[in-house]
C-alpha cells in the first residue's frame, strides 16, 4: 500500500521538478544581462557600504515641570523610539507572521518567497512583487532605495545577508518596528498605536497589530480614515488569519477581532482636543527652542533638531496652576465670559519662569495667544511704572504730595491741549502719591509723569517691561494713564521686578533639553538685570500693598492672610480691564476684554467690568488656589523717609486758595503759582508766609486800586484800611514778586498780570 502510494506521487513530483527547472531557466535568462555588472557592484557594496541603523527623524517630547507629558513637536514625521521589550510578545509575533514568517530562521533572504516573487516578476515582464524579508525591507529603506529593478533586488539580498551577520535578530526587529511607516504621518509602532488607537504601544493587542501590519505594504491606503474601508477590512482579515495559522490566537479570538470597527479618526496627541488646549504653551516652547543656539548655529539646524532630533524638553509649566486659572474664571463668572475673554499669566519673580497662562479659547478656534501676543492698553495698571520712575529718577517719594484735582488740562504742543478727567468725573484732591495711587487719580498721575519727565517714564517702562528700539514706548502725556499697549506676560514680569528687589528676570519656558541619547544639550540658568534699586522696589511694593489693603484693589485680598500688592486698570469706555499683582511667591496678571476688537464691556454681574470688579476677584480666587499650602510670607519693609514731604507741581501750575477777610464776607479767592502754596490736611492749599496776593483796596479818592499784600496779612490789612485813611499806594510789584510769579508785573498791575 505504501509503495503504491509513493508510486502514485511520482508524476506529481516530476511535474514540480520540471516547474522549478523552468523557473530557474526563465529567471536565469531574464536576469542574465544584468548579472555580471550587478555582482561587481554588489561585491563592492558588501565590503564597503555603511549600514546605518541609528533611529530616523523622530518627534520631540515636551514635559511639564514635574516630568508629565504635555505634548509633542513634529513636522512631517511623527516617530517615538521604543525598545522591543516595550511591545507585547503577541504583537511582535503578529507583525512577524504577517510580514516575514521565516524571520527567525533565515539569514536575511527567504529563498522560497524569493522564488515565488521571481515567478510573478517574470510573468509580469519586470519587477512586480518583492518577496522581501524584514531585513531586506530595512536595506531597501536605508541603503538601496525603492527602484524596481533586478540589480536593486540582488544588491538588497546580498546586503541583507551582511546585515544579519553584523546585527542580532532582536536589533534588526527593534529597528524595523521604529522605522516602518504606517500612514497618516505615523512612523513606527508607538506613533501608529497613538494615531489609530489612542494608546501606548504596550497596550496593543493582536487585533490592533493585525490592522497595523496590514498598513506596512500600503501605508497610504487608509489616509483620511474614510477611504478604502472595505479593502482595509479584507487586509486585516487576512492578517488575523495569518495570526491564527501561526497559532498566536484562536479561531474564536480572530472572530472577536473581526467584529471590531476600524479606526475612524486620528487620535495622535498632536491632533486631539486635549493637545490643542495645551498648544498655546507648546507654541511658546517651540519658539524658544527654534531660537536656542544650543540646538544649532542656523535656523535650519535648529529646526531639524526640534522636529526630527527626538529631543526631550522639560519646561516651566505647572499644569495645576493652569487648571486653577480656568476654575477661578468659572467661579467668578459662572455665566461665562460671553464674547469676551480672560487671559491670565503667572511667573516666578525670582527666576522668570513662566509657570502657566491662559492664552485664550481653544487653540483650534484661535491660534492667537492673548497672554504673549495680545497687546492691550493697561490703563491705570501702568501707574506703578510712573511711581518707580519718580522715585528712581526724580528723587521723589510716595509720601510726597501732588494735586489730583480735575478735570485738568495740559499743554501738548503741537497738538491740542490734553484734557483729562478722573474716573467717574471725580473732582479729586490734593494728597500723597500713595493716596493718589489708591484712588487711581488720573490728573495726579499725568502731573506726576510731567514732573518726573516723560522721557524718564518711557525709559523706566522700557526697562521694566522689556522693550527697546522700535518697540519702545513713546513720551506722550497719556503714557502715565496706560494709553500704550502691553501684554499680560509683560505686565506680570514687570510687576515681579518689584517683589524681586528691583531685578527683572528674563521670562523663559524651557529648563532642560536632552537629545535622544540622554545627553544634556541645554540647562537654563536664570539671568536678570537690575532695573531699579532695591529701595525703589520696596517703596513701590509698599504703595501697591496699600492699594490692595485700602484702595481700588481691595477685592484682590487673600482670605488666607497672605499679603498681596497690585494695581487695577480700566481703559476708556471699559474696553479692557486689568488686575496685576504679586505676593512674595508669584506675580500674576489678569486681563479681560474682547480678543479682537475694542468693544466696551457693559454691565457684567450688574456693574461695568472695571479692573477692581472682575479681574481683581479672579486674581484673588486664583491666587488662593495657587498658594494653598504655602507658607505665609511678608514683603521687605520700605526704607525710612529720608526727608519731609514735598509738594510737587509743574512750572506754571496755579493753585487756588481762599483767604478769609471777615466773618460777614465771603473769602477772597486767588490763583497763585503753586510754588507759593502748600497743601493743608483738608484737601486745600494755604499760602506760604512770603506769598503775595494782588488785592483790590479802596483809596482816598474813592477809586479802587490793586496792591500786592502778603496773603497771610490780607484780613488784617483790609481791616486796618477800613478804620484809617488809605493813602496813595505804589502799585508796582515789590522786588520779590518777580521771583515768586516769574514775571515783572510793572505798570498798573492789571488783571492780566495775575499768574
Amino acid at each position: 500500500m505504501d509503495v503504491a502510494r509513493r508510486l502514485a506521487r511520482l508524476p506529481l513530483l516530476a511535474v514540480m521538478i520540471a516547474v522549478c527547472a523552468a523557473v530557474v531557466t526563465i529567471g536565469a535568462r531574464a536576469s542574465a544581462p544584468h548579472v555580471e555588472r550587478t555582482f561587481d557592484a554588489v561585491e563592492r557594496d558588501r565590503d564597503h557600504i555603511t549600514i546605518d541603523l541609528r533611529p530616523g527623524a523622530q518627534r520631540t517630547q515636551v514635559f511639564d515641570s514635574d516630568g508629565g507629558p504635555i505634548g509633542i513637536l513634529v513636522n512631517d514625521i511623527d516617530r517615538e523610539i521604543i525598545t522591543l521589550d516595550q511591545v507585547p510578545d503577541e504583537v511582535v509575533a503578529t507583525i512577524v507572521a504577517v510580514e516575514d514568517s521565516k524571520f527567525w530562521l533565515h539569514n536575511g533572504v527567504d529563498l522560497r518567497a524569493t522564488a515565488r516573487a521571481l515567478v510573478s516578476n517574470v510573468s509580469a515582464g519586470g519587477i512586480a512583487s518583492g518577496g522581501s524579508t524584514i531585513t531586506q525591507q530595512i536595506v531597501k529603506l536605508r541603503v538601496v532605495g525603492s527602484e524596481r529593478s533586478f540589480n536593486r533586488k540582488i544588491r538588497e539580498a546580498v546586503i541583507a545577508a551582511r546585515l544579519e551577520e553584523e546585527f542580532s535578530k532582536e536589533q534588526i526587529l527593534e529597528f524595523y518596528v521604529n522605522e516602518v511607516y504606517l500612514g497618516n504621518g505615523a512612523y513606527g509602532l508607538q506613533a501608529g498605536a497613538e494615531t489609530y488607537f489612542g494608546k501606548d504601544v504596550s497596550a496593543l493587542d493582536v487585533g490592533d497589530a493585525a490592522f497595523l501590519a496590514s498598513l506596512i505594504r500600503s501605508p497610504g491606503l487608509f489616509d483620511g480614515f474614510d477611504q478604502n474601508i472595505s479593502t482595509m477590512a479584507r487586509r486585516r482579515s487576512r492578517s488575523l488569519q495569518q495570526a491564527v495559522d501561526a497559532q498566536i490566537i484562536t479561531e474564536a479570538q480572530r472572530d472577536a477581532f473581526e467584529r471590531r470597527p476600524l479606526p475612524s479618526r486620528n487620535l495622535s496627541p498632536r491632533r486631539t482636543d486635549v493637545a490643542l488646549r495645551r498648544d498655546y504653551f507648546l507654541v511658546e516652547v517651540r519658539r524658544a527652542l527654534l531660537a536656542n543656539p544650543a540646538l544649532g548655529d542656523t535656523y535650519q539646524a535648529r529646526f531639524s533638531q526640534v522636529f526630527g532630533g527626538g529631543l526631550r524638553v522639560w519646561t516651566t509649566l505647572r499644569p495645576e496652576l493652569q487648571r486653577n486659572m480656568r476654575t477661578s474664571v468659572a467661579e467668578v463668572l459662572p455665566e461665562g465670559t460671553g464674547e469676551f475673554e480672560v487671559s491670565i499669566v503667572s511667573v516666578d519673580p525670582s527666576t522668570g519662569a513662566v509657570l502657566a497662562f491662559i492664552g485664550g479659547p481653544a487653540f483650534s478656534d484661535s491660534e492667537f495667544n492673548l497672554a504673549t501676543q495680545g497687546r492691550r492698553q493697561p490703563g491705570s495698571s501702568f501707574k506703578p511704572y510712573v511711581i518707580a520712575s519718580a522715585i528712581e529718577r526724580a528723587g521723589l517719594y510716595p509720601f510726597d504730595t501732588i494735586s489730583g484735582q480735575g478735570p485738568c488740562v495740559f499743554p501738548n504742543p503741537p497738538l491740542d491741549d490734553y484734557e483729562v478727567s478722573n474716573f467717574a468725573s471725580s473732582p479729586g484732591r490734593v494728597a500723597t502719591l500713595e493716596q493718589q495711587t489708591t484712588a487711581s487719580s488720573n490728573c495726579a498721575f499725568v502731573r506726576l509723569g510731567l514732573v518726573t519727565g516723560l522721557d524718564e517714564v518711557v525709559a523706566m517702562a522700557n526697562r521694566l517691561v522689556g522693550r527697546s528700539g522700535e518697540d519702545s514706548f513713546l513720551p506722550y502725556p497719556s503714557i502715565s494713564l496706560g494709553a500704550q499697549e502691553v501684554t499680560p506676560l509683560e505686565q506680570s514680569v514687570a510687576f515681579g521686578t518689584f517683589v524681586n528687589g528691583g531685578v527683572r528676570m528674563e521670562p523663559f519656558y524651557v529648563t532642560r533639553i536632552e537629545n535622544n541619547f540622554g545627553e544634556v544639550l541645554y540647562e537654563h540658568a536664570p539671568h536678570g538685570r537690575r532695573v531699579v534699586s532695591s529701595a525703589t522696589a520696596d517703596w513701590v511694593t509698599s504703595v501697591l500693598q496699600e492699594n490692595v489693603r485700602s484702595g481700588t484693589g481691595t477685592r484682590a485680598q487673600l482670605a488666607s492672610g497672605q499679603i498681596a500688592a497690585g494695581k487695577t486698570g480700566t481703559t476708556q469706555s471699559f474696553h479692557d480691564a486689568w488686575f496685576v499683582g504679586f505676593t512674595p511667591h508669584m506675580s500674576t496678571a489678569v486681563w479681560m476684554g474682547h480678543p479682537d476688537e475694542q468693544i466696551p464691556m457693559g454691565e457684567i454681574q450688574g456693574r461695568r467690568a472695571t479692573g477692581g470688579w472682575i479681574p481683581a476677584r479672579i486674581w484673588s480666587a486664583y491666587m488662593e488656589r495657587a498658594l494653598e499650602g504655602t507658607r505665609l510670607r511678608g514683603f521687605p519693609p520700605a526704607p525710612p523717609p529720608p526727608r519731609a514731604s514735598q509738594y510737587l507741581f509743574l512750572s506754571g501750575d496755579t493753585c487756588s486758595i481762599a483767604v478769609a477777610v471777615a466773618q460777614s464776607e465771603p473769602p477772597l479767592e486767588f490763583d497763585l503759582p503753586c510754588s507759593m502754596v502748600r497743601p493743608t490736611e483738608n484737601n486745600e492749599f494755604e499760602p506760604l508766609p512770603d506769598a503775595l496776593c494782588k488785592v483790590a483796596v479802596p483809596a482816598t479818592d474813592g477809586e479802587t486800586r490793586f496792591e500786592w499784600i502778603r496773603c497771610t496779612q490780607i484780613a488784617a490789612e483790609l481791616a486796618a484800611r477800613t478804620t484809617e485813611p488809605v493813602g496813595d499806594t505804589d502799585e508796582s510789584s515789590p522786588q520779590d514778586s518777580t521771583d515768586q510769579t516769574g514775571a515783572d508785573l510793572g505798570g498798573d498791575g492789571t488783571e492780566d498780570d495775575q499768574a
